[in-house]
């Protein structure tokens, strides 16, 4: 499946969105504008075209439209055909990706206190054309279709709180719907495991005992498709809580060391030294003096 990768924050802005009954004969006009259009059928079907492209959108199955590409319906509706749709916008071009290459257990950074704007690591992945959960979707469409109804200064928030919860519901779709290769499994498998377990002393031959596969097999394979090793993985989180602890709590190094999972307050000095490029005493000394 093709999926469109859009940069986050800012997340998709809501435009408008709408539910009707095409008649049989009913097709589609030729257009080209600067929002992106997302059709999901729920009876019947849409015969749409973009740039070429022919997409005989079925029961169940949803097609975003781009921004800027031109599109038009190539054939009649044969029957009625009910169809919902969701306009909006979003400043970035998207760049399309595999489902099966899609990073889900790649790292990112958290914020901290220190932090001015938002992280530019974040990702949002839609389905381009794919069969999805009606079951999921349509409440979260027929809210959204009521909402706008009788749309008000009391209610508009909640209306793009509405598209944040689809687009979310498509994510999932989508991970969900994925069949990844054995390894990807594995790494993710690994990944999960490390991140209910950060804190508890790293054992590499405990991992292998949980997941059942050897040691270096495990390593390769996060390696391969999450970037990191165990160990790697696992010195992320804990430095990434050393940093939120420096800037949150006025706990000492010893405490916040023992805090994370590194018993040696040495040690994760210069842990810290190697990722930050300070000592933590130094960055909490820097935020003090921000603040």
């Amino acid at each position: 499946m093709l999926c469109l990768e859009f940069t986050i924050p800012p997340l998709p802005q809501f435009v408008t969105a709408g539910f009707a009954v095409w008649s049989p004969g009913d097709r589609h006009f030729a257009r080209t504008f600067g929002v992106y259009d997302l059709l999901v059928v729920k009876r019947g079907t849409l015969y749409m075209a973009e740039q070429d492209r022919e997409y005989a959108i079925g029961p169940g199955k949803m097609l975003v439209l781009e921004a800027g590409l031109p599109h038009e319906g190539y054939r009649s509706c044969e029957e009625d055909t009910e169809i919902y749709w969701v306009h909006f916008i979003h400043e970035g071009k998207p760049a399309y990706i595999r489902q099966e290459d899609i990073p889900w257990s790649s790292l990112l950074s958290r914020g901290t206190v220190e932090d001015e704007e938002p992280s530019a690591q974040q990702r949002l992945y839609l389905p381009k054309f794919a069969s999805v959960d009606l079951e999921v979707l349509e409440p979260i469409l027929h809210e959204m279709n009521e909402i706008h109804s009788r749309l008000n200064a009391g209610n508009a928030l909640r209306l793009h709180v509405q598209l944040a919860a689809f687009m979310a519901a498509l994510q999932e779709e989508c991970a969900r719907t994925a069949l990844p290769e054995p390894g990807v499994r594995l790494a993710r498998a690994a990944a999960a495991y490390l991140d209910e377990h950060w804190r508890e002393p790293f054992q590499l031959a405990e991992l292998q005992e949980v997941l059942h596969f050897q040691a270096d097999y495990i390593t390769r394979c996060m390696k391969q498709h999450i970037g990191t090793t165990p160990l790697q993985y696992v010195l992320h989180l804990r430095l990434e809580e050393a940093r939120k602890l420096l800037g949150g709590t006025v706990l000492g190094i010893p405490d916040i060391a023992e805090r994370t999972g590194i018993r040696d307050p040495n040690y994760m000095t210069r842990l810290f030294k190697a990722r930050f490029g300070m000592t933590p005493g130094a960055y909490r000394r820097r935020l003090r003096h921000r603040e």
